[in-house]
C-alpha cells in the first residue's frame, strides 16, 4: 500500500516510516504523493496556549482543512487521521468509541474539533476515513519533556538521581510506539472505513508502579514523593481504552510493559 504521510518527520511518524513504507509529504506541502492518506500533524500538549493561544488552532484545524481540500482535488479515497485518547475527557475510565467526547484544553479541544471536521469534511465530498484516537505512547526518542511524556520525563530524573514526584491515583493505558506503530498500519490496511479506533493494550497500569519499575531497573538512589491528583485535574485521573475493535481485527501488542520499561531504561534497541 503506497501511502502518503503527512507530519512524517515529528516522533511518530519518524518511527513508522522507519518501520514502513511510506511517502512522506514534505513541511508545507499540500499535495499528497498518492490516494492514501496517513494523518499526523497536531500539536502534542495542552500548553501551549500559555503562550501562544492560536497555536491549536492553526496547527489542528486550519492546516488540517487546507490538507484536506488539496487531497479533495488530488481525488483521494482514504483519510486516515490519528487523534488522541485525551478527545473523551476526564469523565470516562475505559470509554469505547461510541463514547460521548467532553474533553478539556486547547490540545483535546482542538483535536476533538479536527475529528469532526475531517469527518463531516469526507463524508460531504464521498472520501473514506478512518478516526485512530491513540493511548500513551511511550519509547521511540525520548522528547525529555514532562508536557509530552511524563513518564520519559521522570525515566531521566531516576537515570541522575533527582527527586522525583508522582500522582498517586493517575493511571494510564500505556502501549510502546512499536505496537502503536503496528497498530495503525494494521488499521490503515485492514480496518473497517468510516470507523474510529481506538489504539491501545486496554490494560490500566498506575504511572506511580511504572516509576518503581523504572527505578528498580536504573537502580536508580532518587527519592520518590507521592503527591494527591488536584481536584481541578483537567483528565481523567484513571484510565485506559476499550481495544475490542482493534482487537478484532487480529492486532495484539507484541510488547509487554515490563520489557519495554527494561528496554528504555536500559539497552533502548526499540527506541530508534
Amino acid at each position: 500500500m503506497n501511502i502518503s504521510i503527512y507530519g512524517g518527520t515529528g516522533i511518530l511518524g519518524s518511527y513508522y516510516r522507519n518501520i514502513f513504507p511510506t511517502l512522506l509529504v514534505p513541511r508545507g506541502q499540500m499535495e499528497p504523493r498518492s490516494d492514501e492518506v496517513l494523518y499526523l500533524i497536531s500539536t502534542t500538549d495542552n500548553f501551549s496556549y500559555r503562550d501562544n493561544p492560536l497555536l491549536d488552532v492553526d496547527t489542528n484545524l486550519m492546516a488540517l482543512m487546507k490538507r484536506l481540500d488539496r487531497c479533495r482535488e488530488h481525488k483521494i479515497k482514504t483519510f486516515n487521521f490519528i487523534s488522541s485518547h485525551f478527545v473523551y475527557g476526564p469523565n470516562h475510565r475505559k470509554p469505547t468509541e461510541s463514547a460521548v467526547c467532553e474533553p478539556n484544553g486547547f490540545y483535546s479541544v482542538t483535536n476533538r474539533a479536527a475529528e469532526k471536521l475531517m469527518l463531516e469534511y469526507c463524508d460531504t465530498f464521498g472520501i473514506k476515513w478512518r478516526i485512530l484516537r491513540i493511548g500513551n505512547v511511550y519509547g521511540g526518542p525520548d522528547s525529555g519533556s514532562n508536557k509530552r511524556n511524563a513518564l520519559h520525563f521522570l525515566i531521566n530524573k531516576l537515570r541522575i538521581g533527582a527527586e522525583v514526584m508522582v500522582a498517586r491515583e493517575v493511571s494510564r493505558d500505556f502501549m510502546h510506539i512499536f505496537d502503536v506503530c503496528g497498530a495503525i498500519n494494521r488499521i490503515c490496511t485492514d480496518g473497517d472505513y468510516n470507523t474510529v479506533y481506538n489504539v491501545g493494550t486496554g490494560i490500566e497500569t498506575r504511572l506511580l508502579d511504572c516509576v518503581y519499575k523504572a527505578k528498580q531497573i536504573l537502580k536508580s538512589d532518587s527519592e520518590i514523593y507521592l503527591t494527591e491528583t488536584p481536584i481541578d485535574y483537567p483528565q481523567a485521573v484513571r484510565f485506559s481504552l476499550d481495544c475490542t475493535r482493534l482487537h478484532e481485527l487480529g492486532f495484539k501488542p507484541s510488547i509487554s510493559l515490563d520489557e519495554g520499561l527494561q528496554d528504555l531504561c536500559l539497552s533502548q534497541r526499540l527506541c530508534t
